[in-house]
C-alpha cells in the first residue's frame, strides 16, 4: 500500500508542482497563491514518504531495488507533470489564468 500512495503523492507533487509554476506566469494573484499553497503542502507530505522509501532501500543494500525506485520516482513525477500541464491549458486557464496574461 505504501508504494500506492507514494506513487499518489508523487503524481500531486509534481501536478501542484507544474501548476504552481504555471500560475506564477498569470496575472492572477489569488490563482498563485492558491496553486503555492497546494505545491508546498503536498511537497512537505511527499518528503516523509520519500525519505521512509530511501532509507528502506538503503538499509536494503539492493541495488537493483535502489535503481527501480528511481525508475518509479521519474515516471510517477513525469506523468504528473506533463498531465497537470495539458489539464491546466485545456481547462482553466482562462481570462487572468492564462499565462502570459
Amino acid at each position: 500500500m505504501t508504494w500506492v500512495y507514494w506513487a499518489l503523492l508523487l503524481l500531486a507533487q509534481n501536478a501542484s508542482f507544474t501548476w504552481v509554476s504555471r500560475a506564477r506566469n498569470s496575472a492572477s494573484i489569488g490563482y498563485h497563491a492558491l496553486a503555492s499553497v497546494c505545491s508546498n503542502g503536498v511537497w512537505i507530505v511527499g518528503q516523509f514518504v520519500i525519505f521512509d522509501q530511501f532509507m528502506k532501500v538503503k538499509e536494503s543494500g539492493d541495488a537493483l531495488l535502489l535503481a527501480a525506485v528511481c525508475v518509479y520516482y521519474t515516471i510517477f513525477t513525469v506523468v504528473g507533470s506533463i498531465g497537470m500541464h495539458a489539464l491546466l491549458m485545456r481547462y482553466v486557464e482562462k481570462g487572468k489564468r492564462k499565462v502570459g496574461a
